[in-house]
């Protein structure tokens, strides 16, 4: 496992249950969901390809979500399942109620709401 990645595993634990609040910024788009955190864990089945990550593990977050359009609009979140690539990640902080995890693609800034 990424060593960068216990920090990230503890904070999620101490959030079971809680509302997330999660902002993906990736390459000029920015994506926002809204989760109820039931459930975390690391998928490294690589027969199956998730969202669009492929060809290594991915750190799941499940449970009832809305994604957040730029409208204001929400729609159901795919498959009740937020992914962040874990061979990706460089750089994760955690700042009481805030989490920051950076990848080589992405910056996910993810706050207890």
């Amino acid at each position: 496992m990424n060593e960068r990645l216990q920090p990230v595993m503890d904070w999620l634990d101490a959030h079971i249950g809680g509302q997330l609040h999660i902002r993906k910024d990736e390459q000029g788009d920015t994506d926002e969901v809204r989760l109820k955190l039931e459930q975390k864990g690391i998928h490294d089945d690589h027969s199956h390809a998730l969202d669009d990550y492929t060809g290594g593990p991915v750190l799941f977050l499940r449970g009832e979500g809305r994604v957040i359009q730029p409208n204001g609009m929400e729609l159901p979140l795919p498959q009740d399942t937020f992914l962040i690539p874990v061979d990706e990640i460089k750089k994760a902080q955690v700042d009481g109620q805030t989490m920051t995890v950076e990848t080589e693609r992405a910056r996910y800034d993810i706050t207890d709401s």
